[in-house]
């Protein structure tokens, strides 16, 4: 599903597709979202953490033009929105572009929330893709 960088609605991320195709590849998400309640965290645990694996689904490269600016994660009714980040350089070939968005609220743990992310091509079209039903974990 292709978008306007600025006219994202919440109807548009709820039907985003759970596959998307760029330059002859099919690009899917993966997540892993938690919460860290070890001994050294506040008594209610610390915020969500998002990290995020964009991946073709047949192992090959994911093409390297492709960028990821926006993520949101919605729980019911309530969504959280943020500019998920690069933690490490992104090699030029490599079959799994990988995100982490950090700060996001309190919820969970042992719920599921949908997650989509906003991708982009080099001319400004944008992507949405969406992992859906997808568990926030705690670390202890």
């Amino acid at each position: 599903m292709a978008t306007t960088p600025s006219s994202v609605t919440t109807s548009e991320l709820a039907i985003a597709p759970t596959r998307v195709v760029f330059g002859g590849k099919s690009i899917t998400l993966e997540t892993s979202l938690w919460r860290d309640f070890q001994p050294f965290a506040p008594p209610d645990g610390k915020p969500l953490v998002a990290l995020l694996q964009i991946k073709t689904e047949d192992g090959s490269d994911v093409p390297a033009t492709l960028r990821a600016d926006m993520v949101w994660v919605f729980n019911g009714m309530q969504s959280w929105s943020a500019v998920p980040e690069e933690q490490r350089p992104r090699p030029e070939t490599s079959p799994v572009y990988e995100l982490v968005a950090r700060d996001g609220p309190q919820w969970g743990p042992g719920i599921s929330v949908d997650v989509v992310v906003r991708l982009r091509s080099p001319d400004g079209r944008a992507f949405l893709l969406r992992a859906a039903d997808q568990p926030i974990r705690a670390t202890f």
